[in-house]
């Protein structure tokens, strides 16, 4: 029997719930169908168990709250582990970076079998429609014509078609073309319980004390061309459980892990600590993949149908955004049904503006990352390059974000090419650190690192600012970064200055017009937040039709 419906989502993973869930959330009259496994039951490796801000606050506006609260470990943040004596693997005295007082809207660190099963459960309450099965056959509409898909024992058209079938790509690689860099990525990981404490076993030193539980934070020890992370979980029972991996560049890591006996192999050599913690535990099991990183060319059309979250691109996990990434893109698709059936459809370069920009949000992060694994084992450089880029993220990102610029087709034509136009002060402080690092010499103590500029200084807690404050929350980002570039010239005796000079004016230029000029444009006067969440009695972000008076 064939049947007409207005958005089809082949995928059942957490990328397809997640789209399913917020548009039957936000569109309450749209017919939503879920073709694939049934949730919990696709073969698949689990990946994005660490949220960060939009994600988070994503479910939130879903009304999951409560269930994350109650059943998933806190996250308190990322922290950054780098061993003062790289060399030396008996050496155990590692500088913590991370932030030293909680962040105002704190993450969870998701067991994912669960919390995917909940999600589909509230998926079906909001009434998606599961339909168990395979694609076996589809056509894409062209102008606005439907789109079709069959398989056996069930025939769908639809006005608008999602592709969430992750490294599958099962529509994408019909109607679009994918590449491959040529600076690759792999990853091994595996899950572990029963394990010996980690931090105690090493030598920590920091700026000043953390005021929450650090172990409670996902945890990156940087290395030779790699990175290893540690994600706390809890299990069914509630029991704790460790994600672990290590993802590496291979054209600069000098190894190939495939089992957990090469994984403990490396760490032995690297980080002892971690070799002693991971022999004394229990894997559970074990996931790799193998220079995995891949982009669409196009993610959205006119036409209606949209390739989201890993059927988009993949992307190294090195700061937990890729359920972020993917909540944004949910949200875009969101506003560009909402408008077309609000009689007002977004054109072919709104549209292509709304991808664009989400392409170039993931193409800078990506690009930094891909150049990091090059110096991730020089403790200082390491550094800056992190304090570098979550200045952005606190400052500019989640500020915009939140108040609605990325789903505004007219905003994201400006932010695009703002954000492209930041590339070249960013590589110029990329040599900054490097010209720092060496001026301040390969023997390094906590004291090189107090020296900088002060990480909480860097960042912005309140991100979730009102509309009419974000002229001013926006241009502190030029202006940190250029205190963070006067602060490493200092440190160098200024022989630096004539190169860096130019971004610096340009840094001090933006900040200036940011607060003055920015936010008149016309481009930008049409922007709304879209997420209804307001402080509950406890602080933390709830739907409106949540929080108690």
């Amino acid at each position: 029997m064939h049947e007409n419906v207005d958005v089809v989502v082949v995928g059942s993973s957490i990328s397809g719930l997640m789209t399913a869930a917020w548009l039957k959330t936000k569109i309450e009259t749209l017919s939503v169908v879920v073709i694939g496994p049934p949730v919990g039951e696709e073969r698949r490796p689990i990946v994005g168990e660490s949220l960060v801000e939009p994600a988070v606050l994503f479910f939130r506006e879903l009304g999951l709250g409560p269930y994350l609260d109650e059943r998933h470990e806190i996250k308190y943040g990322l922290t950054f582990y780098h061993k003062l004596s790289p060399r030396d693997p008996f050496d155990r005295r590692y500088t913590v970076h991370a932030p030293s007082e909680k962040l105002h809207h704190l993450s969870r660190q998701l067991h994912r079998p669960a919390f995917d099963c909940e999600l589909a459960r509230l998926a079906a309450s909001r009434g998606v429609r599961f339909v168990e099965g395979r694609v076996r056959d589809f056509t894409v509409g062209e102008d606005n014509a439907q789109h079709t898909v069959r398989g056996e024992g069930f025939s769908f058209s639809s006005r608008w078609l999602v592709d969430t079938t992750g490294r599958k790509r099962i529509i994408g690689r019909t109607v679009t073309k994918y590449e491959r860099p040529e600076l690759q990525r792999s990853a091994f990981w595996f899950r572990i319980r029963g394990f010996d404490p980690l931090l105690p076993t090493l030598q920590l030193s920091e700026r000043r004390p953390v005021d929450y539980p650090l172990w409670k934070s996902t945890h990156h020890f940087m290395g030779q061309g790699n990175w290893i992370w540690g994600i706390p979980l809890k299990d069914d029972s509630g029991e704790p459980v460790l994600s672990m991996g290590i993802t590496w560049r291979p054209d600069v890591f000098p190894a190939d892990i495939r089992s957990i006996d090469d994984f403990v192999r490396w760490a032995d050599a690297e980080h002892p600590a971690i070799a002693d913690m991971v022999r004394s535990g229990e894997v559970l099991d074990t996931q790799r993949y193998r220079n995995y990183l891949y982009r669409a060319e196009q993610i959205y059309s006119p036409d209606g149908w949209f390739l989201i979250g890993d059927a988009a691109r993949s992307v190294d996990p090195l700061y937990s955004t890729g359920l972020s990434m993917t909540a944004i893109q949910v949200e875009q698709v969101g506003e560009l049904i909402r408008r077309e059936l609000a009689g007002a459809p977004v054109p072919a370069d709104g549209v292509a503006a709304l991808g664009g920009l989400w392409m170039t949000l993931a193409d800078i992060r990506q690009d930094d990352i891909t150049d990091q694994y090059k110096t991730m084992d020089q403790p200082l450089q390491a550094c800056l390059r992190r304090y570098w880029n979550l200045c952005a993220w606190f400052n500019a990102l989640l500020p915009l974000w939140f108040n609605g610029y990325f789903v505004d087709p007219d905003a994201a034509v400006v932010l695009k090419r703002m954000f492209e136009a930041s590339r070249p002060g960013s590589r110029a402080a990329w040599r900054l650190f490097g010209q720092a690092a060496a001026a301040a010499g390969p023997e390094l103590e906590q004291a090189d690192f107090d020296r900088l500029v002060d990480f909480d200084w860097l960042i912005n807690r309140s991100f979730d600012c009102a509309p009419e404050h974000l002229p001013r929350t926006i241009s502190r980002l030029p202006w940190k970064r250029a205190c963070l570039r006067w602060n490493l010239l200092s440190m160098s005796g200024w022989q630096h200055l004539p190169g860096q000079a130019p971004h610096l004016l340009r840094e001090l230029g933006t900040a200036a017009l940011s607060r003055t000029l920015l936010f008149r444009l016309p481009a930008l006067q049409g922007a709304r937040r879209h997420l209804t969440l307001q402080p509950g009695p406890d602080g933390t972000l709830q739907p409106a039709d949540t929080v108690l008076p």
